[in-house]
């Protein structure tokens, strides 16, 4: 793949930068907006900070209308539609509040005051189903250092490393203000990407961060929403299989993931063959509208071999679904991919299966073997997102 030196501008993307990151650093220039859903969603939310001293401020005015000491603990509410920033006698309330450190100091946010977590950048909350949502702005560096570590084991290969950054800085990208009806563009969980803050990063990657930075995959004249899988099983998987309602694109298509030899790269994660055992009943109330369930069987795959349909027979109905329906609905972490087989044992049904993940895009597995096997992260991306350059951000 080649490295183009071109900068390529990113227009489409509407970004919101505080004058508080300001950065000479590629990544630097650019802020997401982190909803902290896993961390910080409750109907009172607790604040503190780290190294310096905690300013709240009004982001309407960017006037700092309050001032914490390092280590204090602030419980944060909704009053009417306003929010109040309390510790002891100290108290505050604005209809909007923003909680930073006033030099290099990380902030703390949670929803106990003794179990909080540091997080870089800055926090703003909106409230959402009667709660309060924490959002962390942070750059863009600072966000994908707590992301890699969460998405590849810290210890794979540096050149898988530095493939699995300039996908997740894509995958950001491109699903800028996804949530943009709540005020923030990501979640810090699965459908987004994991996102751990100041505790989730990592030397290994970080340096795979900075070594690539700016550096974005991109597919006629767009930066791609460069998806990515644990183990593809031998095949990565056609975008619009894997995803229901996705469209069919070429860097998405589906590869053969395999050596010379014909052996899956991927074989070598210890995760790469399962089982499942599943009785009637339990197909039956996945399944209720064909009453008790008698057969199961996959009618349909794809030409990589991923099932594309399976159908189910009861005693009232039978339902034939999508393969990623089916798995949805037993449960992805069950049905651990597409690629699976079903077959009658005595009163139930035994699905085995290799690969774990939608399959789509990078195999995470397969980039690390890759790695070993001598190929450097521009090959590992050329082989996983065909058709797709890598281009520096502008």
């Amino acid at each position: 793949m080649r490295l183009w030196h071109r900068p390529l501008s990113v227009g489409a993307f509407r970004l919101y930068a505080p004058s508080v990151f300001s950065s000479t650093s590629r990544d630097s220039d650019w802020v997401v907006r982190v909803g902290l859903e896993q961390a910080a969603w409750a109907p009172v939310i607790y604040v503190s900070v780290i190294g310096d001293a905690l300013l709240w401020v009004n982001p309407d005015t960017g006037v700092v209308v309050g001032r914490g000491e390092p280590h204090q603990v602030w419980q944060v509410q909704r009053q009417g539609n306003r929010l109040n920033a309390q510790h002891g006698r100290l108290q505050m309330t604005a209809a909007r509040l923003v909680a930073q450190p006033a030099g290099a100091g990380v902030v703390q946010v949670g929803t106990t005051p003794h179990n909080l977590r540091r997080y870089r950048g800055q926090l703003e909350w909106v409230a959402r189903e009667g709660k309060l949502l924490t959002i962390n702005w942070v750059r863009l560096d600072d966000y994908l250092k707590a992301t890699l570590p969460r998405e590849m084991p810290p210890n794979f290969h540096p050149e898988a490393l530095k493939a699995q950054a300039v996908a997740a800085r894509s995958f950001t990208l491109r699903r800028l203000n996804r949530y943009r009806q709540w005020g923030y563009d990501l979640c810090d969980h699965a459908p987004c990407q994991v996102y751990g803050g100041v505790e989730a990063e990592h030397p290994r990657t970080n340096a795979a961060v900075d070594a690539t930075a700016g550096e974005v995959l991109v597919f006629e004249g767009r930066v791609l929403e460069a998806v990515y899988t644990g183990n593809c099983g031998g095949h990565t998987a056609p975008i619009e299989i894997a995803m229901a309602g996705a469209r069919p694109i070429p860097p998405l298509r589906g590869i053969p993931d395999t050596d010379a030899n014909g052996v899956p790269y991927c074989q070598i994660a210890p995760n790469f063959q399962w089982e499942l055992r599943m009785g009637a009943e339990e197909l039956s109330r996945c399944f209720p509208e064909v009453g008790q369930v008698r057969a199961v069987q996959v009618v349909l795959r794809a030409p990589s071999g991923h099932v594309l349909q399976v159908r189910v027979q009861g005693t009232h109905a039978e339902k034939q679904v999508a393969g990623a329906q089916f798995r949805q609905l037993l449960g992805a972490t069950r049905v651990r991919s597409l690629m699976f087989d079903i077959r009658p044992d005595a009163n139930d049904w035994k699905l085995t299966g290799q690969g774990w993940g939608h399959g789509a895009g990078m195999c995470q597995w397969g980039a690390h073997a890759r790695a070993r096997a001598g190929q450097n992260y521009l090959q590992i991306l050329q082989a996983y997102y065909p058709g797709a350059t890598v281009q520096r951000l502008r």
